[in-house]
């Protein structure tokens, strides 16, 4: 019997040990935390800073691009060292295109990070006037994650001032609101939380999750701006908000309703892993929607493949642009992550239908006819006399291609591949040759 009571107060004692162990740690984060707070923050991103002085806080953003093109605004995911640097390797050359702007979301990056009740509301409430103070214009909206949501939200209450999506690892556009009891909303342990959860290996782990394998190494640089970002007064409220679920907003009925053109763009291993949509992955998208499969990208398919990001909005936004709305349709298109971009286009099922999307995708390549010798030499004898333009990804703009000739894609769309002129880089897209 004394040997039980001595092994169960051994036992007890090292339970109490370990406790106080894990406590002291947690308050050792936490005061390394708060002597770090506030670190350094720019915003590396091109363009013009400026400040938007909405009703509730003062809104960060910057803008490039002529006064007088289309309007596209970059709408980051809110998450724990977010902001609008999540969009660096896309704006530059959109800004070619576009008049861009990238807004810090409030209580994320250098905007305002005041202690209120964050909520899906306020943050869809904040897109709606920035386009209407601040662009003035109908405009395009390229967000990801969350975000999505608040963009769906937006394009189907004001219509007049969203013209465009598009939708980057929608991961949460189906899985609705979801009001979670987290320890985040206890005030003394949600200060405690916060800590661990912006320390370098959360901020790696977090990071390398949103990437598929093989392109998850993620630069020192990277982490330095997260922890910088997440190491800012008032930091941890936005963050703390989405931990508990007040950021969630569904809006699946309105994105089936959704008039306005949409292009949803997916890396392929993000859909594998994807559990939070439906046992079979159904989704219903809006009537006028593309949608872009990147082939091992993972949920950061804007930052891991920024060069395909790119040209896929811009096809996207030169077709919509050409062509007439009773003419446009769903398409699905499988897009391969090649150096020279092949893609395959596939049409998708009638409007308002269910888009299934496998779990495994195989990989598809663009065929073409073989060649002779006498088709070579006559097809070079036939380059069309006006010159062809497509977005060059290494020169960043469109250039005229060189060395054309059309193809046909395994469902039998035609394309036309070449090079760029500029470059000599491989350049490719969609359509036939005037």
């Amino acid at each position: 019997m004394k040997k039980i009571g001595g092994r169960l107060t051994r036992g007890v004692g090292l339970l109490l040990f370990s406790v106080a162990a894990m406590v002291m740690a947690v308050l050792a984060v936490a005061v390394r935390h708060i002597m770090e707070t506030p670190q350094p923050l720019e915003s590396p991103l091109p363009g013009e800073a400026r400040i938007y002085r909405w009703q509730r806080s003062h809104i960060f953003y910057k803008v490039l691009g002529p006064a007088a093109a289309p309007a596209l605004v970059l709408l980051h995911a809110p998450g724990i060292g977010a902001s609008s640097y999540e969009m660096r390797k896309i704006m530059e050359p959109l800004g070619a295109e576009f008049r861009v702007y990238a807004p810090d979301l409030p209580g994320f990056g250098l905007s305002d990070r005041l202690n209120r009740d964050y909520s899906a509301a306020m943050y869809i409430e904040m897109v709606q006037d920035f386009l209407r103070d601040v662009v003035e214009k109908p405009t395009t909206l390229v967000a990801s994650g969350l975000s999505c949501n608040y963009a769906v939200a937006v394009a189907q209450r004001s219509p007049e001032l969203c013209e465009g999506l598009v939708l980057i690892s929608p991961t949460q556009l189906f899985s609705g609101s979801q009001q979670r009891p987290t320890l985040a909303q206890l005030p003394v342990l949600g200060t405690l939380l916060y800590p661990l959860t912006s320390i370098r290996p959360a901020l790696r782990y977090t990071m390398k999750r949103q990437h598929a394998a093989g392109n998850d190494d993620v630069a020192r640089e990277e982490i330095d701006y997260l922890y910088a970002a997440s190491h800012q007064f008032g930091a941890e409220h936005a963050p703390l908000a989405l931990l508990a679920g007040k950021l969630d907003v569904d809006v699946a009925r309105a994105c089936a309703d959704l008039a306005q053109p949409t292009l949803l763009l997916w890396g392929t291993e993000a859909l594998n892993r994807l559990r939070a949509i439906g046992g079979q992955h159904e989704l219903v998208t809006p009537a006028r929607s593309q949608l872009e499969l990147i082939k091992d990208a993972g949920a950061a398919v804007h930052e891991e493949y920024p060069e395909i990001v790119i040209t896929n909005i811009l096809q996207w936004r030169k077709e919509q642009v050409q062509t007439p709305d009773d003419a446009r349709s769903n398409a699905v298109v499988a897009t391969a992550t090649q150096e020279e971009t092949d893609m395959e286009a596939e049409q998708a099922p009638e409007e308002g239908a269910l888009v299934m999307i496998e779990p495994l995708l195989a990989e598809e390549e663009v065929e073409s006819q073989p060649e002779t010798t006498a088709t070579i030499q006559e097809r070079e004898e036939m380059q069309p006399a006006v010159a062809v333009e497509a977005y060059c990804v290494k020169c960043k703009k469109k250039t005229p291609m060189k060395e054309v000739e059309e193809v046909t894609t395994k469902n039998g769309a035609p394309a036309i591949r070449g090079k760029c002129s500029v470059c000599g880089s491989g350049q490719y897209r969609m359509g036939k040759l005037a």
